[in-house]
């Protein structure tokens, strides 16, 4: 079993529990309860910090050739407050390494906010972002940055956390890294995970740590930038299938033929949608733990995070 690094996680306050939504309600999302206890939160309700109070008017979103935001009912254009607040909050963080925020919200919405064309709402526009949502992107461009009913997908769910879990830990080690050797073996952990998000990234990190001798801290920040580009892009099936065919090389030596078979042909399933992912690389762990295969056991793509987390996704 892997240890994991608490990632740092920027939460939607309405998402930690806390009583700061429009209505005043409580917003229960498995998932975000579920990580409050993996990870170190640091909670945030934009609207509630420029002055808005609970319950409130709402708030929506308008285009005026840049997104504003506005509250009907009082007349009152909040868009200044908003981006003062989100460049304040946002400048002032210490190093995180992810954004889990509440979808639909005005200010927060990664995903299904509604856009009017004008400030009272008479015209439907479009659906869009939220205007801190929009200054979270631009600002951390290479975290995961997510709203939780985009999360509902299991696919999105599962390369949100990946890259969480991977980020914290790349934070962590690298921070400490004083020897190329240290940055091999992060590296080597790392091989397939890397391999199914982008071979020419893992190719050119490859390159980049054989060449480390020279200037190290430097080496170590375009490292940290590489991988993060990596990871970024989430795999297809087929890179999925082509990196569980590496791993599965490692072991054939030891397998018989129907074994062989029997995996090939759940792959094909894979391929075609018919299998998860899950059943494919607990296959491969199995297989590894029985032939003591420990390069692919400390792979942090067979466990990318924690199994509590997984088991979420399976069952959600």
């Amino acid at each position: 079993m892997r240890s994991f690094v608490k990632p740092v996680l920027v939460i939607s306050a309405c998402l930690d529990l806390q009583q700061v939504r429009y209505n005043g309600q409580v917003v229960k999302d498995e998932l975000a309860i579920k990580l409050r206890e993996y990870c170190q939160t640091i909670a945030v309700c934009p609207e509630v910090s420029i002055g808005l109070g609970v319950p409130r008017d709402r708030v929506i979103v308008y285009m005026d050739k840049e997104p504003r935001l506005f509250q009907p009912s009082t007349g009152r254009d909040i868009t200044q407050e908003m981006l003062s607040f989100s460049e304040s909050f946002l400048s002032s963080l210490p190093e995180v390494d992810g954004f889990l925020l509440k979808s639909k919200s005005p200010s927060c919405g990664i995903s299904g906010t509604l856009v009017y064309k004008d400030p009272y709402a008479k015209e439907f526009y479009k659906r869009g972002k939220g205007l801190f949502a929009l200054r979270v992107l631009e600002k951390f461009e290479l975290l995961p940055v997510e709203d939780e009913g985009r999360l509902k997908n299991p696919e999105i769910r599962d390369h949100f956390l990946t890259r969480l879990f991977a980020i914290a830990h790349l934070r962590s080690a690298l921070s400490r890294v004083d020897s190329v050797t240290q940055l091999m073996e992060f590296h080597r952990q790392y091989k397939y995970l890397l391999m199914a998000h982008s071979q020419v990234k893992l190719k050119e990190m490859g390159r980049l740590v054989a060449n480390s001798k020279g200037n190290l801290r430097e080496s170590v920040k375009m490292y940290s930038l590489l991988f993060m580009q990596a990871l970024k892009r989430r795999p297809s099936r087929k890179q999925h299938a082509n990196v569980l065919l590496h791993m599965f090389g490692h072991l054939s030596r030891h397998i018989n033929q129907k074994e062989k078979s029997h995996f090939v042909s759940l792959m094909e399933k894979f391929k075609q949608g018919k299998r998860d992912l899950y059943t494919l690389t607990d296959i491969i762990k199995s297989f590894a733990y029985r032939f003591e295969e420990s390069y692919l056991l400390e792979q942090a793509y067979l466990e990318p995070y924690p199994e509590e987390l997984k088991d979420a996704i399976i069952n959600n």
